[in-house]
């Protein structure tokens, strides 16, 4: 799949470069869709577990109890490669390895 611009996966809408945010106690890069999705940077693409937790917390609004206790059901995640000096996304792997990854996280209408 061709390079293209940061778009969300759940809406098409175009996003804004991830941005440095502050939570309560979170510190992440990432940003909010007007669709209510979250997105959150993993800049070298090898830390994911760490900013999957990050990006379930930041779609609970820092509530970092409530993150924990969601269940695979309540929410969808797209898990997207990410180059940011050009802020353009790809499901292909990079062949290089240096792309970043970006999981984007909602929550379902249950």
């Amino acid at each position: 799949m061709r390079r293209r611009p940061l778009q969300c996966p759940f809406c098409d809408n175009y996003l804004a470069s991830p941005a440095d945010i502050r939570i309560r106690s979170l510190d992440i890069t990432g940003g909010i869709c007007t669709c209510g999705a979250v997105y959150v940077l993993d800049r070298k693409g090898h830390n994911l577990g760490e900013i999957y937790l990050d990006a379930l917390t930041f779609l609970c609004k820092g509530d970092f109890d409530k993150a924990v206790t969601l269940v695979p059901e309540q929410y969808e995640e797209e898990i997207i490669d990410y180059d940011i000096h050009s802020n353009t996304i790809s499901r292909r792997e990079s062949k290089t390895g240096r792309l970043g990854k970006i999981i984007f996280m909602r929550l379902r209408d249950l």
